[in-house]
Order: structure tokens, then C-alpha cells, then sequence
């Protein structure tokens, strides 16, 4: 299965996008959040969802 629910209450409003990962996001703070590792979040994504990769900043 491949649905999450999330919780948006305290937002104000519903956005229209949300980043799951990212440079406020990192995978390890969602890691450490669900008790796992990073290896383990990415690899439990699975092929359904878009990604886009961005470069470091230098």
C-alpha cells in the first residue's frame, strides 16, 4: 500500500504541493521521526512516486 495521511490542520489552509524531502525536510529528520534510517525511507518509496533531484549548494 502506498498512501500516507497527513495532517495539515495546524496549517491554516490546505497547500497545494507538499515536500516530503528536502532542504528544510532531510531524510534523516523523517528517519529519526519513524524510528528507522535514511537507507530505509528511500528505499521504501517505492517506483510510483515523481522525484526530482536538485544539486548541493556550494
Amino acid at each position: 500500500m502506498d498512501l500516507i495521511g497527513v495532517d495539515v490542520t495546524g496549517l491554516g489552509e490546505v497547500p497545494k504541493a507538499l515536500h516530503l524531502l528536502g532542504t528544510k525536510q532531510r531524510v534523516d529528520d523523517v528517519a529519526d521521526t519513524a524510528g528507522t534510517i535514511g537507507y530505509e525511507v528511500l528505499t521504501q518509496l517505492g517506483a510510483r512516486y515523481a522525484r526530482h533531484y536538485a544539486r548541493g549548494r556550494s
